[in-house]
């Protein structure tokens, strides 16, 4: 006694099916982006058995999807409200779904950002009705096997290429391939017994089992095959394929980020070379692999591309101690809340990115506002003014992406800088006057006999920097300092050489050991300037430290002490700097190309060339040792080695269909389809072995002899063939044969489509 009833496609076919699409709605809440997507899965299911009841059903297509549409708002209002507040009566939940919804299709259309969590929740469960139901309908009333597997599979990879959480979503898109492969081979199964039944076909009804067995077999072995090839990003050329596909696909990626800020997002692996602290440690190298282009109005005066700036210094290593909160900053919430400044000018830019996975946003100091969904690192005075230290973008940058930035750019002149005030406020004396306890007295002397005679900071500044220039030797391949000696010192008195980080540090320490507030900061060194296109190409070469002097009623203001790195006095008069005033010679700018300051802290940075050499061929080892991918060469022979099991397997199964009289019949029957010939069902072998060898006039004996053995053992009075005959010996004839008619005849389909056209 049956329990359910039989239904053509097999209940096989149901579970399948059910599992891929719980799969990808599993995964999807697993990956707690936003409250609510527990009711995800259920959605799933209840979206299937009404599009299974609706397609086995009597109704028209129309009327099904009515009932899809009224069971699809039904199961929305009712789960989708009982997340919702409790103290709200079932109108209030309807009514308030539909002004959620409302009110995020006023902002999509204007432009605005979205908060609203539950209106992801609102819009998913509409995408996995829809997605539950086709695929219901799809399956059991229209046979479209890609629209069923293509929709789920697509929202299914979305969720695991964006997911950098800790879940193993990877493992769900693994299951979804293999059911997905069942899937296909199921439903061809079915057609094929729909074919068998019509043309009174005897088979065995169990074969369904053996066909998911070879097909489990089969998918699991391309999914290990998959598995084991390398991801995407591997390769030197996805970078620049995917940035040719960019425009279209960004626009959607940063409307999706405004849409549904409230996403929940997940760190990953960056590839920003500075950290949350600043070593001063030994020798480093520095290659000319692009980072950035930035494109600005007109050429500046000067700028650095800040990433971030420290405050506390001590043995040898830079760190930031002021109390920072980091907040969510989105683009319509205007600029940030900066300590007012004068004698600042806004300059727009627009970055494009060429790492692979980064996080900070470059720019012109001060940062002001920005087109993207940022993190702001920053204290907060009593008056509520943001002292920013970093801003990061919310979502990872990768390769090619874009973002527009608004700096606030000082363009003071040099005599208001030494009129400033010394009325510093409680943030600058709690933290950029820290000395550390390994500073040397020798290095307190040393400054207070170079800007000791100075009576403002502004001048004070300015003969450190020069000093420092004069006496430190740039040379970035120095050792380490060593244990028990202060970098600075030995900077300073022994070594008389070093590059960027040391220059900033000497001048920092040795600005605050005379009463001036000082920091500072990394990011990158300004760049080559190309006319064509008012960019900046920007380099490896040019990371870069340098030194922030705080001037009351200014602001920070930038100083360069780096030796290989050309300076620009600021205007002496009293009417104000330009920052689009012209910049330094042709020989400055020489100069300029021969410095290179990359901050490679030992231990805990990243190296940044060591990032980016494996997305740039040209800077790759060419070194046996050091270039010779030997874990790709691994993955290759297991790769070689598959493919040979593979074809050994392929071999062995075409071997034993061509030894067998009526497996090679019926191999006949397939090759004629191939070359567009359709056998009726009531024409007899030898009628079907004429129209082939019509079309294969030099097989007409092997295809002779295969059907006349074949007639034989299905017609004969013992139902065997003859001993003797091999048919293996037949196909080695008569393959060759096949193959260059069957190209004939799909190129002459190809040539006729192309005519008509």
């Amino acid at each position: 006694m049956r329990i359910f009833p039989r239904i053509r496609e097999g209940w096989s076919t149901v579970l399948i099916l059910l599992g891929m699409l719980l799969i990808s709605s599993i995964a999807l809440r697993e990956t707690e982006i936003i409250g609510g997507l527990q009711i995800i899965p259920l959605v799933t299911v209840l979206a299937f058995l009404a599009g299974f009841f609706l397609a086995k059903s009597r109704f028209g297509d129309s009327t099904a999807h009515v009932f899809s549409l009224i069971y699809g708002l039904f199961v929305l209002f009712v789960l989708v409200g009982l997340i919702l507040p409790g103290d709200l009566t079932w109108r209030e939940r309807v009514a308030d779904i539909l002004i959620r919804q409302g009110t995020w299709l006023r902002r999509a259309i204007d432009g605005g950002t979205s908060r609203d969590g539950v209106i992801f929740v609102i819009q998913t469960t509409m995408v996995y009705w829809l997605i539950g139901y086709t695929a219901a309908w799809y399956t059991f009333r229209e046979s479209h096997i890609w629209r069923v597997v293509i929709p789920s599979g697509i929202v299914l990879l979305s969720v695991v290429y964006y997911y950098n959480g800790p879940k193993p979503l990877p493992l769900y898109l693994g299951g979804f391939v293999l059911l997905a492969l069942l899937f296909i081979v199921r439903t061809h199964l079915t057609s094929q017994e729909d074919l068998w039944r019509s043309a009174s076909v005897r088979y065995e009804r169990g074969i369904w089992f053996d066909f998911l067995r070879a097909g489990f077999i089969t998918a699991a072995l391309i999914l290990f095959l998959s598995w084991s090839l390398p991801s995407l990003s591997a390769s030197p050329l996805s970078p620049s394929a995917l940035g040719r596909a960019g425009g279209p696909w960004r626009e959607f990626q940063d409307t999706w980020t405004r849409l549904f800020s409230s996403l929940r997002s997940y760190g990953t692996a960056t590839s920003d070379p500075y950290q949350d602290t600043l070593v001063l440690g030994g020798p480093r190298t520095v290659g000319s692999t692009p980072i950035m282009d930035v494109f600005v109005d007109e050429r500046l005066t000067s700028v650095y591309w800040r990433a971030v700036v420290y405050d506390t210094y001590e043995n040898g290593l830079w760190s930031l101690k002021q109390d920072n909160e980091t907040t969510l900053h989105y683009p319509d919430d205007g600029p940030l809340a900066l300590p007012k400044t004068n004698a600042r000018q806004n300059v727009t830019q627009t970055i494009l990115n060429y790492l692979p996975n980064s996080s900070f946003l470059y720019a012109a100091p001060d940062v002001v506002e920005t087109d993207r969904q940022m993190f702001v690192d920053a204290g907060i005075t009593e008056q509520g003014q943001q002292l920013v230290t970093a801003v990061r973008s919310r979502y990872l940058l990768r390769q090619q992406d874009s973002y527009e930035v608004t700096s606030s750019v000082s363009t003071a002149d040099a005599q208001s800088l030494r009129n400033a005030s010394t009325d510093y406020p409680d943030w600058v004396t709690d933290y950029y006057f820290q000395l550390p306890t390994t500073i040397t007295p020798e290095t307190v002397a040393l400054a207070e006999d170079v800007a000791g005679s100075y009576d403002n900071a502004f001048d004070k500044s300015i003969a450190i920097r020069d000093y420092l220039r004069d006496a430190i030797t740039y040379n970035d391949q120095i050792p380490a300092p060593p244990e028990g000696v202060d970098p600075v010192h030995y900077t300073l008195f022994e070594s008389r050489e070093g590059y960027c980080n040391y220059y900033a540090s000497a001048m920092a320490i040795m600005l605050r050991s005379q009463g001036v507030p000082a920091r500072v900061a990394s990011g990158f060194a300004q760049g080559d300037f190309n006319e064509d296109n008012n960019a900046y190409r920007v380099r490896a070469s040019n990371a870069h430290t340098w030194t922030e002097v705080y001037f009351p009623e200014y602001g920070w203001i930038q100083f360069e002490p780096t030796a290989s790195i050309p300076t620009v006095d600021r205007d002496t008069a009293g009417g104000g700097g330009d920052p689009f005033a012209p910049l330094q010679t042709d020989e400055e700018r020489e100069r300029e190309q021969l410095g290179a300051d990359l901050e490679l802290p030992e231990g805990d940075g990243l190296n940044l060339d060591e990032l980016l050499n494996e997305n740039d061929p040209q800077q790759r080892s060419t070194t046996f040792l050091n270039g010779f991918p030997i874990w790709q060469a691994l993955g290759a022979v297991v790769v070689l080695l598959l493919a040979g099991a593979v074809m050994f397997i392929a071999y062995e199964m075409n071997k034993r269909v061509e030894s067998d009289v009526d497996r090679s019949y019926d191999r006949l029957s397939f090759w004629a389809r191939w070359m567009g010939i359709f056998f009726r069902p009531t024409q007899t072998p030898y009628e079907r072995a004429d129209m082939l060898t019509t079309a294969v006039p030099e097989g007409h004996e092997p295809i002779r002899n295969l059907t006349r053995q074949f007639v034989h053992k299905q017609f004969g009075p013992n139902h065997n063939s003859d001993d003797a005959f091999k048919p293996r010996d037949e196909w080695r004839a008569l393959r060759p044969m096949l193959i260059r008619e069957s190209l004939k005849a799909r190129l002459q389909k190809v040539q006729k489509r192309l005519s008509r056209k």
